[in-house]
């Protein structure tokens, strides 16, 4: 072997486990966290919100992960003590791990200081999760392996959330909201040892980039026609008006379906799961499939998915539907974010990126709030359904947009 070749082994190795780790953390540490479905259940049950207000209240904490184009910006622009990454992640994991320390600690869990506290715990998350992509985007396109990269940040995400469902679901059932908050604070305690760890040998440097070629840099790759498809695709695959377990999902399955906390909890860990499982093999056969084909196959079998939220009637139903939409959702958004990533301009991967994945996120906000109003005024789930399904089978028009004959 090479040398060469054998420091680019070494090097893949290094990012396969800052891939696997960081994203775990997001996993557990807020998006959703190990205590999301015991908060859920809280602001259900304890604080009396409404669907709609819940979904609002969901929307309000995550609304960090809406603006992370500005930390793509501040961190290919600004190194922090001489440090591109190790300094913001060091003060990124510190500063949640105290949040949530605060939160279990003094059990204040009143609505407002819930939410402020929480928005702080997505800021840094959310600030972390752009420099672990940046990462991503730069050393894969160097080493040719942004899908495979891709693959492994959403694998480990995915069964990294399959067991926090469960988790979660023992919390919400046999636990409190305090506990839950305690434990999740391990989360931020491992990311500070992994900062010293896969990080110990970054070099101190200098800015490299301007702020005002920064912007520059960032508007030209925005205003292309095909960055702009790329996100006319995302926002139509995640627009949902049926939203995630963590929403007012809950009080249909909770309500209508009887089904309890901790069945809730594993049918995400199903879908989770699942979600891994499209990752895993999207990981493996990206480089053999056409990606035409991939594509046009995940998205009419995740429409399909979604019409199949009809017929869930029983605890089987609801486990089989999960996991036919978890895998080909899956596949189908790391389908597109794999081209995103291969897009990004050199030297602005953190911002151009972090727009895309600020998209992701944005989109998967509305839609729920507004299901959560209408479901509360009584209209029917499977009119809520059918009009996800229309969002996701638009993708199919945007698809010769993407030129993935010039791939």
């Amino acid at each position: 072997m090479s040398n060469t070749t054998r420091q680019d082994s070494m090097t893949i190795q290094k990012l396969i486990g800052i891939m696997v780790l960081f994203y775990l953390i997001q996993t557990y540490g807020c998006n959703p966290g190990l205590f999301g479905l015991p908060l859920t259940i809280y602001l259900k049950d304890n604080l009396g919100l409404s669907p709609a207000q819940l979904a609002t209240f969901s929307s309000l904490i995550f609304s960090p992960w809406l603006v992370r184009p500005i930390y793509g910006m501040l961190g290919d622009a600004v190194s922090l003590f001489g440090y591109q990454f190790k300094s913001y992640f060091f003060i990124c994991y510190a500063s949640t791990l105290a949040v949530l320390l605060g939160l279990g600690i003094f059990q204040v869990n009143t609505y407002w200081l819930l939410a402020i506290s929480l928005i702080l715990v997505n800021f840094f998350i959310a600030f972390s999760d752009v420099l672990t992509d940046k990462i991503m985007v730069v050393q894969g396109r160097i080493l040719n392996n942004t899908a495979r990269l891709q693959a492994i940040q959403w694998t480990s995400l995915s069964f990294g959330q399959a067991l926090l469902y469960f988790v979660g679901g023992w919390f919400a059932q046999n636990s409190n909201l305090s506990m839950a908050f305690i434990f999740t604070a391990i989360v931020p305690l491992i990311g500070l040892v992994a900062t010293f760890i896969l990080l110990a040998d970054e070099k101190k440097e200098r800015n490299t980039v301007p702020v005002k070629n920064n912007l520059k840099a960032v508007w030209l790759a925005v205003k292309s026609r095909r960055f702009l498809t790329v996100i006319a695709f995302i926002a139509c695959l995640q627009f949902t008006l049926v939203p995630t377990l963590v929403n007012y999902l809950v009080y249909y399955y909770k309500d209508a379906l009887n089904f309890d906390s901790q069945f809730i909890g594993i049918l995400g860990t199903f879908e989770a799961l699942s979600n891994g499982i499209g990752a895993l093999m999207f990981g493996i056969f990206a480089f053999r499939i056409s990606r035409k084909l991939l594509l046009n196959l995940a998205i009419g079998f995740t429409a399909a998915s979604t019409i199949g939220l009809l017929f869930i009637t029983n605890a089987q139903s609801a486990m089989l539907v999960s996991v036919f939409f978890g895998f080909f959702s899956m596949i189908a958004m790391l389908g597109v974010l794999e081209i995103a990533a291969r897009s990004c301009p050199v030297g602005v991967e953190g911002a151009t990126y972090a727009i895309l994945m600020s998209v992701y996120q944005l989109v998967r906000q509305p839609g729920p709030i507004l299901g959560g109003y209408l479901y509360g005024w009584g209209t029917p789930v499977y009119v809520l359904v059918i009009i996800s399904a229309v969002f996701t089978i638009f993708c199919w028009l945007l698809i010769p947009l993407l030129k993935l004959d010039q791939e």
